[in-house]
């Protein structure tokens, strides 16, 4: 039912007592089952209390800028589909060949640089380091680059302990009594592939219906 579905809108604030989730717009929902598959860390912020403000701020984690970038010609590298640059002296620790993965006729890349929880990655961190990124990969002179864009995960990477993954699971497991899931690779806080985020998706509107049942 395509009426029951909204689009360009956002979630701000969840009552999971009462069930019912807030929108940007100051409508509220009433909700029976609410699935987030939003990363943890943001999905946190909805709620009010102390103890999801210490879970949220206990989550530890990187973001990563990354640099789509589209040349002129090929390269010759000409099978690789990624590569790990384990060199502190090359401000990128991974690239990757859109073009050899697509069989595409041009070099098309994407680049991966690290950044901390707490940086701010501004506009000129940006400029610094496409410049840089486009030095260190000692590209011909004669290949040009004629498109690029630019993404910040944020996060990006999660980072799993021993501590914070037993209050990740609490906090599942109590919400869970409230109608209220979280998956996926971010919303779960965990590694894993999108074939497992499909079966976990799966698993769950199978219990939900089964449920209602």
């Amino acid at each position: 039912d395509s009426s029951k579905i909204l689009m360009e809108c956002e979630v701000v604030k969840i009552d999971n007592e009462q069930k019912i989730a807030e929108l940007d717009d100051g409508s509220k929902i009433n909700y029976e089952y609410l699935i987030n598959t939003s990363p943890l860390n943001h999905f946190l912020g909805y709620f009010e209390g102390k103890k999801f403000a210490d879970l949220r701020n206990q989550l530890s984690y990187n973001k990563v800028l990354v640099f789509n970038l589209g040349f002129n010609k090929k390269s010759k590298f000409t099978e690789e589909h990624w590569m790990h640059i384990p060199d502190k002296a090359v401000n990128f620790y991974r690239i990757g060949f859109y073009d050899n993965i697509l069989d595409a006729d041009k070099l098309s890349m994407y680049i991966e640089i690290g950044y901390g929880k707490e940086d701010e990655i501004t506009e000129q961190d940006v400029e610094m380091q496409l410049a840089s990124t486009l030095e260190n990969l000692h590209i011909d002179d004669d290949t040009e680059l004629e498109e690029h864009s630019t993404i910040i995960m944020d996060p990006a990477y999660v980072h799993i302990n021993t501590e914070t993954e037993k209050m990740v699971q609490h906090f599942k497991e109590e919400e869970a009594s409230n109608g209220i899931y979280t998956i996926g690779r971010y919303g779960a806080w965990t590694y894993c592939s999108m074939e497992d985020c499909m079966i976990a998706a799966k698993e769950l509107a199978s219990a939900v219906s089964t449920h209602k049942k």
